[in-house]
């Protein structure tokens, strides 16, 4: 007859299993996918909350799979079920309460337990962090990281979420939760882009997983930006730039150094490398972070700090651009023409009454790249794109070192003190996204899971 069927194959002396789940059959004849007979694996299903009188069950619709619960576990174990993925793992009760979806598509793999944590939630997805060579390829250990997490179409149906993804959460495979932050959620064009802080990503690995959960109409939203970018883990100023035009440029750490801009040299909102970015306009855009000339992003001379940007230049003119500055006599980020006969990215500290310690690399216009300035001591290095492809120079400079200047975005907060001043402020010309300072000197793997995560095609994340 008509109707929805499962058909399960069972070889009797081997005990190998297959089947095909929501077969529906309209005409007299249906020929079904071809399976392979495999070994059965297992599923252990945590319960639902309030299901705690005695009758309760899991079970697989339309095949005999069933557990019934015990009123001292918490969850149930389904032996021996056929390997493949579960369309639907339900719970239900001999007291007639009605049937609820644990969770969809629940991967069973042979001879191995599937653990279905979090029942309330109706999804999750495996996501795997390989750093090995065929992946993000970092040989070392990265503690206290925040991966970056791109959500479109093709990895993730956003009518399954809550709206503004407040359903959303990360675990790992323990159901340790882990802290995250949604940065951009636009359901309409089927985008996001969510920073998960993960203890340790493992070097030259492509095991390690977490897990992602959604599906719960009743969840609260948990985004947690101070706990994403700790200061605690290094971070002392977060700026993602993706901000509401007219709103504060928001620091994502507990620092809350949130930016500002009058609103004649307020930087246009564009789209960057991660979500939004501010574009600025090379004459008078700039952005101020208040009250932080002195204070943690205030460095000593050869201090141990960091100073990261996605950038992209939208034309060489001849001129200097600053990127991120802390004033010209301190620290900043820029590109340049006026050393080494050739356009450049530059990372520099001014050492006080000698001058600049200028890193610097060959720089390109109209694509995105991330710098990366490292201070570590009497040692100084920039990295582009990830890789450490510096030279060091120096610039002599007579006058004294000055750390009055608040951190600032698109220019110098003072007028430029060398060649004369002829080229004033430096304006930049061309988007800055996704800025971080910390007071802590990273390490080679850790900047290159930056680069390899972050960049449009991520290496990191694999979805399972």
């Amino acid at each position: 007859p008509r109707g929805n069927y499962t058909v399960l194959a069972t070889h009797e002396k081997r005990g190998t299993r297959a089947i095909v789940h929501d077969i529906r059959v309209d005409n007299d004849t249906f020929i079904t996918p071809a399976r392979t007979l495999s070994a059965p694996g297992s599923i252990k299903a945590f319960l639902p909350a309030g299901s705690d009188d005695g009758t309760g069950y899991v079970f697989i619709p339309g095949t005999s799979y069933h557990a019934f619960q015990n009123t001292q576990s918490e969850f149930v174990l389904l032996d021996s079920v056929t390997a493949g993925t579960v369309p639907r793992l339900s719970y239900s009760s001999l007291t007639g309460s009605a049937t609820e979806i644990i969770r969809y598509n629940v991967p069973v793999a042979s001879s191995d337990t599937t653990v279905v944590w979090n029942p309330s939630w109706n999804y999750a997805r495996v996501l795997t962090l390989n750093t090995s060579k065929s992946g993000a390829n970092v040989p070392g250990d990265v503690v206290g990281f925040p991966v970056l997490i791109r959500l479109n179409a093709n990895n993730f149906e956003f009518i399954q979420a809550q709206a503004q993804g407040l359903d959303l959460r990360f675990a790992k495979p323990d159901n340790t939760m882990l802290p995250y932050e949604i940065e951009r959620w636009d359901a309409d064009l089927r985008n996001a882009e969510v920073w998960v802080k993960i203890d340790t990503v493992r070097g030259n690995d492509s095991t390690q997983a977490i897990l992602m959960y959604w599906g719960n109409v009743s969840a609260a939203g948990s985004s947690n930006s101070t706990a994403t970018f700790d200061t605690a883990a290094g971070f002392q100023g977060v700026w993602h730039l993706g901000d509401v035009p007219g709103d504060l440029i928001y620091d994502a750490t507990v620092n809350r150094f949130n930016g500002d801009s009058p609103d004649s040299a307020r930087p246009l909102s564009a789209e960057g490398a991660i979500g939004g970015c501010r574009a600025f306009n090379g004459v008078d855009d700039v952005i101020t972070m208040p009250n932080t000339a002195k204070g943690k992003l205030n460095f000593p001379q050869k201090g141990k700090y960091t100073v990261s940007a996605w950038v992209t230049a939208e034309t060489f003119d001849g001129l200097s651009h600053v990127v991120v500055s802390k004033g010209n006599f301190q620290y900043f980020l820029w590109v340049t023409p006026i050393h080494l006969n050739a356009t450049l990215w530059e990372f520099a500290e001014y050492q006080n009454g000698t001058g600049w310690d200028l890193s610097v690399q060959k720089a390109n216009a109209r694509q995105w790249v991330l710098l990366t300035g490292v201070r570590d001591g009497a040692t100084q290095r920039l990295y582009v794109n990830g890789e450490p492809l510096d030279s060091l120079i120096g610039f002599p400079y007579s006058s004294a070192r000055n750390d009055g200047s608040d951190i600032q975005l698109g220019r110098f907060h003072e007028r430029m003190a060398s060649w004369g001043d002829i080229e004033g402020y430096c304006p930049f010309k061309g988007k800055i996204d996704e800025v971080r300072v910390s007071n802590v000197a990273r390490n080679a793997s850790w900047i290159r899971l930056c680069y390899m995560n972050q960049k449009t095609d991520d290496k990191l994340i694999i979805f399972k």
